[in-house]
């Protein structure tokens, strides 16, 4: 239940300063999309990202969307 309401919080009151280009990002699941994994960071511009993923996608994403992956 915590690990519930931790990921609210996140996804409503996340912070998205630590999100830079060439990052790498994971896409959380959420009512209009499915979630996905291991994208790459092309471009920011405000609050949308241009991401590539692994099989050679490019898709804008909302920032507060994106987690990053720990290196």
């Amino acid at each position: 239940m915590t690990t519930l309401i931790a990921a609210l919080y996140d996804r409503f009151f996340g912070t998205t300063e630590n999100i830079v280009v060439n990052a790498r990002v994971n896409r959380i699941a959420g009512i209009e999309a499915n979630e996905k994994i291991d994208g790459r960071v092309l471009k920011l511009d405000g609050d949308r990202a241009k991401v590539c993923w692994p099989r050679g996608e490019k898709t804008m994403e909302n920032v507060r969307n994106l987690v990053l992956i720990a290196e």
